[in-house]
This record gives structure tokens, C-alpha cells and sequence, in this order.
């Protein structure tokens, strides 16, 4: 069950930069500092110069708008994507890569972001903390930054702290389903049972089609020894997705009721 709780947010993101090796260069745009309105300009003519083979150019945009936006992530992204190399320890070596822009551009958020998924993915848990930290710093009014700090946490078995990180992620933006579900992952590690049915009913208004919300609810059901509720919950995920059926009889969390007829006539 758990790993509908507590998986990245953002895993797109890592699946863009899955291949990422590549070399600083620094500001090499000559361009005057632009406007708002012609951010998504340069990006485009940025685009458009990699797709023509004019990396060196293209990477002098994207620089230069590093600098100019520290907050914009595209422009980061893009000059990642020109700039990789597909070798073996490619992605490991990104890391450094990434150090080495950050020091070019100490206030760069959309840099810190991609550094920090690095870090997560290779479970560099203390470095990838510093990075949220920083970012926080940086953005304290940025709900991401927060769930970042949360999965982060998570992955150190510090539930305590990541519900909290998420928590904060979800006063600054309550809209996003799948922070809730984090939250409501780590509440339930931390032994909060009812704060984290709570957590997962507020997933529920949001998605109510979405069965595995049920699925996880009825987990937390059974973990406080309410049959009635835990199969009503595992009856709606089952509706939706049978798949579920093979999934609740290898569950753990469903220990209890492993020798209850109707359990096992429900995922038979």
C-alpha cells in the first residue's frame, strides 16, 4: 500500500533528465536583460538554435536567463537537455555538474530544483535536505519547496518532520490531490492514524474517482481494527480497479483479516 503514499511528485521530471552528463558554460548571451513579456521569447529562439544544432548559442540564452530569472525552472531544464551526455555515470556526475552552476548562479531556485531530484534519486538524503532547505530559504511561500522537503524526509524515515513539511505544503496550496496523499503516508509512519484519514478524505474530495485513495483508506481502517469501514473502502477500490484484489491479498497492513471469510471472499 504504501507505494501510492509516498512517491514523487515530480518523478516527469527525473524521467527528463534520466540520462543527464554535461558541461558548465557560463554566460556566454550577450543579450540585454529581458523583459517579462519576452521570457517565453528567448526561450522559444533558445529552442529553436538547439534544434539547429547551435548548442553553444542556445546554452548563451539559456544562461543568460538564468541569471536574469533566477525563479524560472524551463530555462534550467532546456540548457540540461542540450547539454547532456548519455554515458554510464552520466547522471551521477550531473550532480557535480549542477554544483558547479549553482556557484555561476548561487540564486538560481530552478538550478537547486533539479540539483535536489538528483540528489533524491541517488538517495543523497543529506545533501538533498540542504538543497530544500535553500530552496525554502530562497521561496518560503513556494508549497513545492516544501514537498520536496517532505519526500526528502520520508526517505530518511523522519515521518515526523516530513508530515509537517507537508502539512505546510498543503496550507499553501491545499488544491494539489497528491500532496495530501504524501501527508497523509507520512502522518500514518508516524503513527497518527486519524490525522491521516483525515489527510486521505481531503484526497477523496478532491479524486473521488481515483481508487487507490480508497485503497489506502481502508489500509488505515484495518491498522485501527474497523472491518466494516476497512471493507467498505477496499469494496469502492476493488469497483474501480479489480487489480486491487491481488494487491490487498499480499498487504500487509491487511494481516488481521488475512483468516476473515469476507475478506478473502472479497479479493478471491
Amino acid at each position: 500500500m504504501k507505494k501510492h503514499l509516498l512517491e514523487l511528485t515530480a518523478a516527469i521530471l527525473l524521467a527528463i533528465i534520466s540520462t543527464i552528463g554535461f558541461s558548465v558554460q557560463g554566460n556566454t548571451g550577450q543579450q540585454k536583460k529581458p523583459d517579462a513579456d519576452s521570457l517565453k521569447i528567448y526561450i522559444t529562439k533558445a529552442q529553436n538554435l538547439a534544434m539547429l544544432g547551435k548548442k553553444a548559442e542556445a546554452s548563451g540564452i539559456f544562461t543568460n536567463l538564468m541569471l536574469n530569472y533566477p525563479d524560472n525552472k524551463e530555462s534550467v531544464q532546456d540548457w540540461l537537455i542540450i547539454n547532456m551526455k548519455k554515458t554510464p555515470t552520466g547522471e551521477v556526475e550531473a550532480i557535480k555538474q549542477l554544483e558547479d552552476l549553482q556557484k555561476l548562479y548561487p540564486k538560481n531556485t530552478g538550478i537547486l530544483f533539479y540539483k535536489f531530484f538528483m540528489e533524491a534519486k541517488y538517495k543523497k538524503n543529506e545533501e538533498a535536505l540542504i538543497d530544500c532547505e535553500l530552496l525554502i530559504k530562497l521561496q518560503p511561500d513556494t508549497a513545492i519547496n516544501y514537498v520536496c522537503k517532505g519526500q526528502v524526509l520520508a526517505a530518511m524515515k523522519n515521518f515526523k518532520d516530513a508530515s509537517k513539511a507537508f502539512d505546510k505544503a498543503t496550507k499553501l496550496n491545499p488544491d494539489r490531490f497528491d500532496v495530501w496523499v504524501m501527508k497523509a503516508g507520512a502522518l500514518e509512519k508516524a503513527g497518527k492514524l486519524n490525522d491521516a484519514i483525515a489527510s486521505i478524505n481531503k484526497a477523496i474530495e478532491m479524486k473521488p474517482e481515483y481508487p487507490a485513495n480508497y485503497y489506502n483508506r481502508a489500509c488505515f481502517y484495518c491498522l485501527k481494527g474497523d472491518k466494516a469501514k476497512t471493507m467498505a473502502d477496499l469494496k469502492k477500490a476493488i469497483d474501480i480497479n479489480p487489480t486491487f484484489k491481488q494487491t490487498a491479498r499480499k498487504d500487509e497492513d491487511f494481516t488481521i483479516l488475512y483468516g476473515d471469510v469476507d475478506f478473502k471472499k472479497l479479493v478471491e
